[in-house]
């Protein structure tokens, strides 16, 4: 009976356990992390360069406005120092690794050192360029100019300006009427009259929570939030121009 109950124990404990190891960055790729800095939610995204230094960036998430870091990746470990108007601000130190999700976890302090939190990450995707200085390397114009475009979308959109969302669209589009019933949507005007039902208050409720900043981007375009929406490129050589290409909101 004791060796039973030991067993069982012994079972109970090494259940419990949760293993981690050490979270593999891949070069020339951006890795965006999503998470809170003390009791303030933050992303923050980093670019491993072939040198194994590390370009990137991190903004709070209710302002939006970036605050660029430069580091090292040494193992596992991550020290990051961030700078506004060339200035040193801040540093963070911390790991990498994997448990049940991929995580960067470490302390911050601003640059005088008074002030110190914790922050926990954890890696929400990734997604290659070629060049850390143009994150969206399939549009003609600058990262600035792709993410003040879909917050632009957003805001329109919780404004209700149907007019400026319909000549912003991708036609044919398929979506759902307030999230339930398929339909293509084949040109300006079947947007605008449908536009409420389509962009209905769930969907607003959701997307007014998502950043803007260091958005998710492959060859199918740029995605916004968890895929809520989705733009791409249609710029001419003297215009910058995007067109949303999905709403997905189910």
């Amino acid at each position: 009976m004791k060796r039973h109950i030991a067993i069982t124990l012994l079972f109970a404990i090494t259940s419990s356990i949760t293993f981690c190891q050490a979270l593999h960055l891949d070069k020339n790729w951006w890795h965006d992390f999503n998470g809170k800095l003390g009791q303030t939610e933050v992303q923050l995204s980093i670019y491993l360069l072939d040198s194994g230094h590390l370009k990137g960036n991190y903004c709070y998430k209710k302002y939006e406005n970036k605050i660029l870091l430069t580091g090292q990746l040494t193992g596992d470990k991550i020290e990051l120092t961030g700078f506004i108007n060339g200035k040193i601000n801040e540093h963070f130190s911390g790991r990498i690794f994997t448990d049940s999700l991929d995580r960067f976890e470490g302390v911050w302090n601003d640059s005088s050192g008074k002030k110190v939190a914790s922050f926990k990450l954890t890696l929400t995707s990734a997604s290659y360029a070629s060049n850390w200085e143009h994150r969206y390397s399939d549009y003609s114009w600058t990262d600035n100019d792709v993410e003040n475009f879909m917050k632009r979308v957003r805001n329109l959109i919780l404004t209700n300006n149907k007019e400026w969302i319909a000549d912003h669209i991708a036609y044919p589009l398929t979506t759902t009427l307030n999230g339930k019933t398929h339909i293509k949507i084949k040109d300006r005007n079947q947007l605008i009259n449908n536009f409420n039902k389509i962009f209905h208050q769930a969907f607003k409720e959701k997307i007014k929570t998502f950043c803007t900043c260091n958005m998710f981007n492959n060859y199918q375009g740029t995605m916004f939030g968890n895929g809520e929406l989705w733009i791409k490129d249609n710029s001419t050589a003297d215009k910058f121009e995007c067109k949303i290409i999905a709403v997905n909101n189910q």
